[in-house]
């Protein structure tokens, strides 16, 4: 009987063909489609050489995330530095911990099973062509573009699992574990107004100014639509995201309300990044009031209406504060 299968190499090294238009250098990640290699040596473009499969490799890594040990590795070809981002190639599992700003993390290479056909769904386009990478919004979740799709009628997947790097607004701090929306331009927010759609968990914490965060992908991130009210505005347009006065309590616009006789939703609860006064530092758990500039304050007195409670703590000097709305806070005296 003829053998099916004859040994040849434990497989922990593979002779790989330069075509990528330009040399590589020893220990360039190479791309492999589903997984990644380590060149042993320098390749010139067009030269055979050998990509190590397996061992364990300190990696240009992000400095906007940390690795725990274990955590599955990807890694971008066009930064050339190891991630979570699970749209990326597969690389392989952290060996150590790193920390958010580190610039380098131990990752052990090699080929798992690693297959995501189970976490994409085939979504057919009506509208303008999407990009691999792109977020993609449903009614009440969003997903990544897998591959690019075609304008009109094209059909391509997209990734409902994982954890991705996206744009992000550059005015609030994330915490890992809140919840996060895509808004109207697309990028990352803990605003849940009404057009910004849920997309996960934040995976790891962000700077306020940072341009893009980590977030794992749910469709468990309950939309906000039933914390708000219909409010009849009998003044000037109210553009929505702007504070909305009641006797007691403020609210947020969900959307334009046309002056004088013009109806809309307002949100009064939710969690919401707004302006401060500059004169006075916020700590998580401050009872927070809307002045009469239409700014966030510590000062509860006439004419000032109560909004909510400070969740981020904010220096003196900062300008914008993030509360969580909560009719029934006390004012502590009233208009004569």
């Amino acid at each position: 009987m003829s053998k099916i299968a004859t040994f040849k190499h434990v497989g922990t090294v593979m002779d790989w063909e330069n075509g990528t238009s330009a040399d590589v250098s020893v220990g360039d990640v190479i791309s492999l489609g589903t997984f990644c290699g380590v060149a042993q040596t320098d390749i010139d473009d067009g030269d055979t050489g050998p990509v190590l499969l397996s061992g364990c490799f300190e990696v240009a890594a992000v400095n906007n995330a940390a690795f725990t040990q274990g955590d599955l590795i990807y890694f971008d070809t066009a930064t050339e530095k190891a991630t979570k981002d699970t749209s990326k190639a597969f690389l392989g599992v952290a060996m150590r911990d790193k920390e958010t700003a580190d610039t380098t993390g131990w990752v052990k290479i090699g080929y798992e099973w690693h297959d995501k056909d189970e976490k994409t769904i085939t979504y057919s386009n009506t509208g303008t062509a999407i990009d691999a990478g792109d977020v993609v919004k449903f009614s009440d979740f969003c997903g990544v573009a897998a591959e690019d799709i075609d304008a009109t009628d094209g059909e391509g997947a997209v990734y409902i699992e994982g954890t991705f790097e996206l744009a992000s607004v550059e005015n609030a701090a994330f915490a890992a574990g809140d919840r996060l929306f895509i808004d109207g331009a697309g990028k990352l927010s803990k605003l849940n107004t009404l057009g910004n759609v849920p997309i996960g968990i934040a995976a790891d914490a962000k700077e306020s100014a940072a341009d893009t965060g980590f977030v794992t992908l749910s469709r468990d991130v309950a939309p906000k639509a039933e914390d708000t009210i219909t409010y009849a505005n009998s003044g000037t347009e109210i553009a929505a995201g702007a504070i909305v006065k009641f006797a007691d309590f403020v609210g947020v616009a969900a959307e334009t309300i046309a002056a004088t006789t013009g109806t809309g939703e307002v949100y009064v609860t939710g969690e919401y990044t707004l302006a401060s006064v500059t004169n006075a530092a916020f700590v998580a758990g401050d009872l927070l009031y809307v002045d009469a500039s239409d700014k966030l304050t510590k000062v509860s007195t006439y004419p000032s209406i109560p909004a909510g409670i400070c969740t981020v703590a904010k220096a003196e000097a900062g300008a914008t504060a993030t509360v969580r709305l909560g009719p029934g806070i006390p004012r502590l005296a009233t208009g004569q």
